[in-house]
């Protein structure tokens, strides 16, 4: 995974907007960039985890059980609309501001479609044929997505001013937009 021609896809990927990305960038805007530091484990964690069920379990499952797939994604989107409103009332003033933290991160990533597409697109073959296969794999993964999380937690802070006042209250609540927006785009994949 070290290879430069598979560094540059999981980066391409990671820097995607998507549901991980909107809660580090939201809760740099409402907490500041320390505070969000916690985040980033949490974030890794949760896609090495999802990498390795889907390379292992449910890749496999879903050829066996096809309806598996969009009992998934209706799971995640659940997921996304319930945070989704956990944003949207954080921003508003005078919110709640530890409305993301790690578990929700963590969450928010095991249920992340980019997961899947890193399992069965990215990922070498040989990751989930064995352990020392998978560990170098997630050392280059993990390699690029500690850069590309702090990245989005400076764009978070950077938008919301510093974490305080209005425009951090502005910047919850289009998080919150943006993550029901991947909620409906996921619902309604599963339902079609």
């Amino acid at each position: 995974m070290t290879e430069p021609a598979l560094l540059i896809p999981v980066a391409a990927i990671l820097a995607t907007p998507g549901p991980t990305n909107t809660l580090l960038a939201a809760s740099a805007a409402r907490r500041g960039i320390v505070p969000s530091l916690s985040l980033v484990p949490a974030e890794l964690t949760g896609y090495l985890v999802a990498i390795a069920a889907w390379g292992l379990v449910l890749g496999p499952a879903m050829a066996v059980l096809p309806q598996l797939g969009p009992a998934l994604r209706l799971a995640c989107a659940a997921y996304l609309a319930r945070a989704a409103v956990r944003l949207w009332r954080a921003g508003a003033p005078g919110g709640e501001v530890a409305a993301i933290g790690p578990c929700g991160v963590l969450v928010a990533t095991l249920l992340n479609p980019k997961a899947l597409l890193f399992a069965v697109g990215v990922f070498p073959e040989a990751a989930f044929h064995s352990i020392a296969g998978f560990l170098e794999a997630a050392g280059g993964f993990s390699a690029v997505l500690v850069p590309v999380a702090l990245g989005w937690i400076a764009l978070g802070a950077g938008l919301a001013g510093g974490g305080r006042g209005r425009r951090s209250d502005l910047a919850q609540r289009g998080a919150a937009m943006v993550l029901l927006a991947f909620s409906a785009s996921l619902g309604a994949s599963a339902l079609a």
